[in-house]
């Protein structure tokens, strides 16, 4: 047996994270998702968006889509979603458009305007990519991606309970 084969089997097995662990990887993410919104709000006010609408933009960025679609992907409430979609068309980024057959229903579509943020925001996202991941290595960015997804499912399910 290789000396490596022998280090793999005595190396002791991970020890599973505590509650106290927890706690503190959840604060300090919601302290960074914190920052990241008030950054990502100061970059979207220069082109005229709030925080959120941005991901509204980027989901109909190659199809309309219904409200109900909308606040399905975007995981909002529907209340929420026409609001968003409310201040969307007053300031000219989204249009609506009425179904010709059932007028209650209607499907959201970027204006010109709309299309033109898109640039802008994509950019605002890689801005800020780069300086949350500032000094990461490739392996500590796949490694918090992939606990950030296990947390995001947990808190889901979670969630999914209680609404």
């Amino acid at each position: 047996m290789e000396m490596k084969d022998r280090e793999k089997e005595q190396a002791p097995l991970p020890r599973s994270a505590t509650a106290a662990d927890c706690a503190a990887a959840v604060q300090s993410l919601t302290r960074a998702a914190k920052l990241c919104r008030a950054w990502l709000g100061i970059e979207l006010s220069h082109i005229g968006l709030h925080p959120g609408q941005d991901g509204l933009l980027r989901e109909l960025r190659d199809t309309p889509s219904t409200p109900g679609q909308l606040a399905a992907s975007l995981q909002v409430r529907p209340p929420t979603i026409s609001k968003m979609i409310e201040r969307l068309e007053s300031t000219g980024f989204v249009a609506r458009e009425h179904d010709r057959t059932d007028h209650r229903r209607s499907s959201i579509r970027l204006t010109e305007k709309g299309e033109q943020a898109l640039s802008a925001i994509d950019s605002a996202w890689e801005r800020l990519a780069s300086i949350a991941g500032r000094a990461l290595s490739t392996d500590e960015i796949a490694s918090t991606t992939s606990a950030l997804s296990a947390i995001e499912d947990n808190l889901a399910r979670a969630l999914s309970r209680i609404r």
